[in-house]
């Protein structure tokens, strides 16, 4: 069988910028020690610098400035490891899990091979090169900077700052170069486990993919096992290979043929009647553990293991009865409508991502109401837990391959051999996932091609990657699921982002213009992206700005603030808040910004979720940009921050995205109340509807018995504009309510908040057993119990409405504290 040594823990490494330092001293047994500190592998050298006190935390204030020197270094690393003797007797390998980036591997003062992608394992044959007894092993890494000083960066779509980067040459995660919403923190290191492998065996077992399948009429499943093997003799050699599922009770055995060099063998197993997986929301997420062995002559080789789920995936997109085409997906025979935002990398430096931090940020997504998470294009192929955690807690994945907002090299033929490496490597890793049901070739390129002048400078030069490369990989190794090479993406040659098919990244709103009533209007097929900005939470904020720079555009704000902030001077998200609410940013403290900031962000993502979710299925999703952040910011997209707390705008869209929902909205000179029921089962209670005053009262008060249908949406009542009087001082409502209890509520307001006719909040808070009733006979707006976001609570940033008691529950012993009300009232 196959052993192995762990070459994890404590290396040695040294700096050299090519002034200071000379790399190639590492390589030698004797070295001075003084020049090197202790570095932890698998890991990241800012941890290292950083544990040593060479830089402070570059997560707070503008630390990550200072530290950008220890991207501009070479790095080597090294460690001496005992091999014994049996090992230098059969055939071996070094096998690197992750490197990051170019990495020259030096084995006993001897090159032993090169490596330049983040994306895949490194794994180098060192049969004959091993010496019993003590090793030296040197790792000599470059982020990327010296690697690509030569190469071109003019007319290949990215930004200035790419000249200092040329991002597009380099594969590994694309935000660490900077993106709007993170710093630049170039990560270097030996990121991944690595060991040494040996054996006698005439083969190798290298991986098993299990591809689960589900039959339409949902009663039969089927699992073909591949388990790829390397052959090490020059001749094949006989083998028997045996796939079970225990659980199941199913077992086969097949004779198999094992060829020189690598290669995959398969068997097929069916299992009648399975239990299902589903998304979150729709069922149970069952799941069985597939087990593939080999013998050879009689003697056990190896085994692997995997888990699978049987589910049926289809992607609709017949023609739409009025334009373009659906784009629904749909599970075991049943339309999903997904909700969700986009996931980026859970922490700038990509090895402290842990599987608690994983649970945690899955977790949120949970309590966010959400059942898919986008895996965006500019971040990483996630780590094995964060998939197995979304197959266990029923979370959808939009998995992208990692190009993002740019042109990139794939007519260089190495670039092209190493991203098809990289490609295929990640498929069979996650194709066991019943989590994840579609593949995508990039984000915004196709859009780029399009409408963003990528036809100017090189032209098309990864065209091809995306429309034949990656799909023949797709169709040899995970051939049963849907694939699209961009997003967005529309079919028939329409724009890839025209609303009426594919899916669209809906960016009318949220930057130049800021005004969220659009998103009315929208009627988009799959919206995938777009969004607003707003603060972190409280904490967070502070976090960001040492003493003395605690107020809006210092120099920390600045570094830790969206860049959106300096895409327009005034500042397109200052003015958004001045646009909704006539509050100066520069004048309000920290802790005003996080609540006003908040509210009006919370606002616009609840009116981009619900306009899109009252139109299911014509529209079948309501995915927003972005959910998580990768390192602390002052302002950001997201509702879950770095330090994983929800911001001020988590509530909204908690509310926004629950199964059962109601909806207000103007559809022409009407007012229709829509109801939103995601569940299996029918619903049957009460809708009171109808008009209130700020200032109290209800001029139009009605109720009615409604049901509603499963898995829908219906329009439950309506009434014409023109009973809505004063809209500047009233705004529309509805509530369901079954047994006393409302389950759900919604508002309408037509003006912008600065614009109403505020009244004066007379906000009365009473405490009963296990329960707060919020009341007034006045509007109250945005009432906010907690801008920390460490812990759930039951309700945030909500409305109580004229002489409609509010409950929420409580199980402390202490009356909730009321931070912030909304209303605009001027004495």
């Amino acid at each position: 069988m196959l052993k192995q040594l762990d070459l994890n823990g404590t290396w040695r490494a040294r700096w050299a910028d090519g002034q200071r330092g000379r790399s190639e001293y590492a390589n030698r047994e004797e070295t001075d020690e003084a020049r090197y500190i202790d570095a932890q592998v698998p890991g990241e050298i800012h941890l290292d610098v950083w544990r040593e006190g060479w830089i402070k935390d570059p997560y707070v204030g503008t630390n990550c400035l200072a530290a950008r020197w220890v991207e501009e270094c070479i790095w080597s690393y090294r460690r001496f490891f005992n091999v014994p003797a049996e090992a230098c007797q059969g055939r071996s390998w070094l096998h690197f899990e992750g490197l990051d980036l170019i990495a020259t591997i030096v084995l006993n003062g001897q090159e032993i091979g090169k490596h330049s992608n983040s994306f895949h394992p490194c794994r180098i044959e060192v049969t004959g090169k091993l010496k019993a007894g003590r090793n030296l092993l040197t790792v000599h890494l470059d982020g990327g900077l010296f690697h690509v000083a030569e190469k071109p960066v003019e007319g290949w779509g990215v930004g200035q700052d790419a000249k200092l980067h040329k991002r597009h040459w380099l594969r590994k995660p694309q935000c660490q170069f900077s993106w709007d919403w993170s710093t630049r923190l170039i990560n270097i290191g030996i990121t991944k486990p690595v060991r040494l492998e040996w054996t006698r065996d005439p083969v190798r077992i290298d991986t098993f993919v299990p591809l689960a399948d589900l039959s339409s009429d949902l009663q039969t499943g089927t699992v073909r096992g591949r388990l790829f093997v390397e052959g090490l003799t020059e001749k094949p050699c006989r083998g028997k290979l045996t796939l079970e599922i225990a659980e199941a009770r199913k077992k086969t055995t097949i004779d198999v043929e094992l060829k020189p060099g690598l290669n995959p063998v398969e068997v097929s197993l069916q299992v009648d009647d399975p239990e299902l997986w589903w998304p979150v929301g729709h069922g149970g997420q069952k799941r069985y553990t597939v087990r593939a062995s080999l013998s050879v002559d009689g003697r056990k080789i190896g085994e692997r293991s995997a888990r699978i789920g049987f589910r049926n995936v289809r992607i609709i997109q017949d023609k739409h009865p009025d334009k373009g085409r659906y784009f629904i997906i749909e599970i075991n025979n049943r339309k999903i409508f997904v909700k969700g935002g986009n996931f980026v990398p859970v922490d700038m430096i990509f090895p402290r991502a842990d599987r608690k931090r994983y649970d945690k940020v899955t977790d949120l997504a949970l309590e966010a109401n959400f059942n898919l998470l986008r895996i965006w294009g500019g971040g990483l192929y996630e780590s094995d837990d964060f998939y197995d955690l979304c197959d266990r807690k029923g979370i959808l994945v939009w998995q992208e391959f990692i190009f993002a907002c740019g042109k990139y090299p794939v007519q260089d033929k190495d670039f092209h051999n190493s991203v098809k490496d990289e490609a295929r490597f990640n498929i069979r890793r996650l194709a066991e996932h019943p989590s994840l049901i579609i593949w995508c070739g990039n984000n915004e390129m196709e859009w780029g091609a399009w409408s963003w002048g990528y036809d100017n400078g090189v032209v098309y030069p990864d065209y091809a990657l995306f429309h034949l490369t990656i799909p023949r990989l797709l169709a040899e190794e995970d051939p049963g699921r849907y694939y699209q090479p961009s997003s967005p993406y529309s079919p028939d040659g329409l724009n890839p982002n025209a609303d009426e098919a594919g899916d669209q990244h809906p960016w009318t709103v949220g930057m130049q213009n800021t005004d969220f009533r659009d998103y009315r209007k929208m009627a988009c097929r799959f919206p995938n992206e777009g969004g607003t900005l707003g603060p972190t939470s409280l904490p967070t904020m502070l976090a960001c700005l040492p003493e003395g720079q605690r107020h809006v555009q210092s120099f920390a704000w600045q570094v830790h603030d969206n860049s959106v902030d300096s895409w327009g001077e005034p500042s397109f998200p200052d003015q958004m808040i001045m646009q909704w609410t006539g509050k100066d940013v520069r004048k309000m403290s920290i802790e005003e910004f996080t609540y006003w900031g908040g509210l009006v962000q919370g606002e616009a993502l609840r009116e981009y979720c619900e306009n899109f979710r009252r139109r299911m299925f014509d529209t079948s999703s309501a995915i927003f940009w972005m959910y998580n952040d990768c390192w602390p910011a002052t302002r950001s997209w997201t509702i879950v921050d770095y330090y994983l707390r929800r911001t001020p705008a988590f509530a909204s869209v908690r509310k926004a995205m629950q199964p059962l929902h109601v909806v207000v909205a103007q559809e022409e000179d009407n007012v229709v109340v829509f109801g939103l029921n995601e569940h299996s089962q029918e619903w049957n209670g009460t809708l009171r509807y109808g008009i209130f005053n700020l200032a109290g009262g209800l001029p139009k008060d009605k109720t009615l018995p409604v049901t509603l249908p499963p898995n829908s949406s219906v329009r439950l009542a309506s009434f014409k504009m023109r009973e809505w009087k004063n809209q500047s001082a009233s705004g529309t409502f509805a509530m369901l309510v079954q047994d006393g209890v409302t389950v759900a509520r919604n508002r309408l307001f037509l003006p912008f908040f600065k614009d109403l006719k505020w009244a004066k909040p007379y906000l009365s808070v009473r405490q009963e057993k296990d329960s707060v009733v919020f009341s007034s006979d006045t509007f109250v707006w945005g009432i906010c119990l907690d801008l920390d976001g460490r812990k759930p609570v039951p309700d945030n940033f909500f409305d109580v409405y004229p002489g409609i008691p509010h409950v929420i529950p409580w199980k402390s012993s202490q009356k909730p504290k009321v931070q912030f009300i909304g209303n605009l009232f001027r004495k």
